[in-house]
């Protein structure tokens, strides 16, 4: 609890204590004057001098402090527990009942214990319109709560009357200590009430000022981001010109050296092909398996460029696999329907029929923001239609951006067709004429 917090709380204490001092002094007055009035056999005189018959004094001490420990307890009890608005709101108007029972066994001799429900319920509630709801109410309540208005339309017995049958010396010194006691609960209230309203002005400046610090922050977040995807795409660039380099390496390695190799053989076939058809002969042999060996390192080579899962599984394996790691790391469902009795075509075909669902699946969670991402595959005729539909937030007007890009490169290195759509979520829809042969079973 911080110092603000302990003020109020020293004054809310204060309050509290004060205001059963002026109860118990009201009571006591009240109890003893009644008793003075029976011992001294006045008490004709001073019924013939009062307007209202006064309730049994022991009757009245007993509901009055039983109304206050209640008030306090429920006051206490309600800052310590949360509940719904109309249960809080219940408790406000008990809250005004205990007022109004202290106010009325006391003849109305007293209703600053109002000031003191008042004080609670403006630090405890939090909503300015409710509040100030309430505190209306309970301003009214404090001042009708006068005997002065009072009894102009009711008969009430007043606590000077009480005091009437004292010598006017007494008298005086009593009601100047009611008097006292009544203006010191009013200078403790107000003194509550102008340090609540400084803590609420204080807090409600760091809250601005935290405001300011969430805004500044989210700024420089956004920046970075932006940052962050420009580095992205500046390694992604960097990425594909370093896999560029290392496709270019290795056909320098393999297909230059054999062509190279090549080259120099034929032109020794023509050069003695006229005088020794026998070597020439010997020398086509020889040409015969430095291409095959070329061959086999072009296929070693673009093996390389395969994906990893299509190395070890089937490619309708490899196509789950993906789809289940997505799952395992995101938030995306993914359903896959295959109507192809099995996805076993040339190495080639399986590369692109995989790159293309791959790069589809992480366009839909990257840029679309979906949520289920659907996956067909059918055939009708040569044709193998790949179908990627998702729901996430579509576009309008598509920007091929380098997934699309890449896709449509390697579509059409196979003579197939690419097309998507953004209505609705976002379509991808890849038609590959493939080469039924032998892998495809």
């Amino acid at each position: 609890m911080n110092q603000a917090n302990r003020n109020l709380n020293y004054l809310k204490i204060g309050m509290c204590t004060l205001n059963f001092i002026i109860i118990c002094f009201l009571a006591v007055t009240i109890l003893i004057t009644t008793y003075r009035v029976e011992n001294q056999y006045k008490a004709r005189e001073f019924l013939n001098q009062i307007t209202y018959m006064p309730r049994e004094p022991m009757q009245m001490i007993f509901i009055v402090f039983i109304s206050f420990f209640l008030l306090i307890l429920v006051m206490e009890y309600r800052n310590k527990i949360r509940t719904s608005s109309w249960i809080r709101m219940g408790i406000y108007g008990l809250e005004l009942a205990l007022c109004l029972v202290i106010i009325r066994y006391l003849y109305v001799g007293y209703n600053g214990i109002i000031l003191l429900v008042i004080a609670d319920i403006a630090a405890s509630i939090i909503y300015k319109q409710n509040r100030y709801f309430f505190i209306v109410i309970m301003c009214g309540v404090f001042v009708f709560a006068d005997y002065n208005l009072l009894s102009t339309k009711f008969s009430i017995i007043s606590f000077q009357e009480y005091l009437s049958v004292y010598p006017s010396g007494v008298e005086m010194i009593l009601l100047g200590i009611r008097n006292v006691m009544v203006y010191l609960n009013i200078i403790v209230f107000g003194m509550y009430m102008i340090v609540l309203m400084r803590n609420q002005m204080k807090e409600n400046a760091r809250i601005a000022l935290l405001n300011i610090q969430l805004q500044t922050a989210n700024s420089k977040l956004q920046d970075m981001n932006v940052k962050l995807q420009d580095y992205a795409m500046m390694q992604e660039k960097m990425g594909e010109t370093k896999e560029r380099n290392r496709v270019a390496r290795e056909i320098h390695d393999t297909l230059g050296h054999t062509m190279t190799g090549l080259s120099a053989g034929i032109d020794a076939c023509i050069a003695m092909i006229d005088y020794s058809v026998e070597g020439t002969k010997k020398q086509l042999s020889v040409l015969s398996e430095v291409s095959r060996q070329g061959i086999k390192d072009i296929r070693r080579s673009v093996n390389k460029l395969r994906p990893d899962a299509l190395e070890h599984l089937n490619l309708e394996d490899a196509i789950k696999k993906m789809m289940e790691d997505t799952m395992a790391v995101s938030d995306v469902k993914i359903y896959f329907t295959n109507h192809v009795n099995q996805l076993k075509f040339n190495t080639d075909e399986e590369d692109v029929i995989y790159r293309v669902v791959q790069e589809s699946i992480t366009n839909a969670i990257r840029h679309g923001k979906a949520e289920m991402v659907w996956v067909t595959i059918e055939k009708k005729d040569k044709w193998l239609t790949i179908l990627i539909h998702d729901n996430g937030q579509g576009c309008e007007n598509v920007k091929k951006g380098f997934g699309l890009v890449h896709m449509e490169e390697r579509i059409q290195m196979l003579q197939g067709k690419l097309s998507y759509f953004g209505g609705h979520g976002f379509t991808v829809k890849a038609e590959i004429p493939i080469r039924w042969g032998e892998n495809y079973d």
